[in-house]
């Protein structure tokens, strides 16, 4: 992966996973409510569906701003992938173990409702996994082809030649 690319991605990642991290919190304040909790009020469906995700994708976004390894930058996008895919399923299946403290709403009847869910899960999460996949895809698909030390090209009769007196012949 180039280095402007996953450092971009990265940054954009840890700015993602720190609003979906804190939104939970600051959202009240700003008149951006999902819920019936007050600013900075931490709850159970806060940590497990903000917080914890949130701080993944930072993880994962800082992993990626290091980048210098490529398993580094790969480890960081997977956290990435999984923090914003818990950020889009994890209000879903929240209500089971949380009950009525989940925060999930199914239908809107206006359309700043029906972006509260776009900007505090569903949207950020979807843009987290996007971005992160596309890092994923870069760390893959970025190999650096030296087969031989110190780029000596050696012909193939003679590689062929070796193997085959390594191997004996038939």
């Amino acid at each position: 992966m180039r280095t402007v690319t996953s450092r971009f991605i990265g940054f954009l990642l840890v700015l993602l996973g720190a609003w979906g991290g804190i939104v939970a919190f600051a959202g009240p304040a700003l008149g951006f409510r999902m819920g019936s909790g007050r600013a900075w009020d931490w709850t159970t469906a806060s940590g497990e569906l903000h917080a914890a995700p949130g701080a993944a994708v930072v993880l994962g976004g800082l992993l990626l701003l290091a980048a210098a390894p490529r398993v580094l930058a790969r480890l960081g996008a997977l956290l990435a992938i999984l923090g914003g895919m818990w950020l889009v399923v994890g209000p879903l299946f929240a209500s089971m173990w949380l009950g009525s403290g989940a925060e999930t709403q199914i239908a809107s009847s206006t359309l700043s409702q029906a972006a509260r869910p776009l900007g505090y899960h569903y949207g950020t999460g979807l843009l987290i996994v996007a971005f992160a996949a596309y890092a994923w895809a870069s760390c893959a698909a970025y190999v650096r082809a030296v087969p031989y030390p110190n780029d000596a090209r050696r012909d193939s009769v003679l590689e062929d030649s070796e193997l085959s007196t390594l191997l004996g012949s038939d």
